[in-house]
């Protein structure tokens, strides 16, 4: 299965709220980005929109510090 057809499948359970996708992968989905901590730098979150946010700063273990508007 594709990242898009994955990512498609995730919308169509949650239609409000941001896909989450780590490396090649879905890795969940959230309702909001209030909580970067939860997610390791790296971490691309998608609106149902298309706008796309990047888990930034921080580390592995302790998770990202922020969301930063991907370009």
């Amino acid at each position: 299965m594709s990242l898009q057809t994955e990512i498609a499948e995730y919308r169509k359970q949650h239609a409000d709220g941001f896909v989450v996708v780590s490396g090649d992968a879905v890795a969940g989905w959230v309702s909001s980005l209030d909580n970067a901590a939860g997610w390791q730098p790296g971490c691309v979150a998608i609106a149902p929109n298309g706008c796309e946010w990047v888990a930034a700063g921080g580390n592995d273990y302790d998770g990202a510090t922020a969301w930063e508007t991907r370009q």
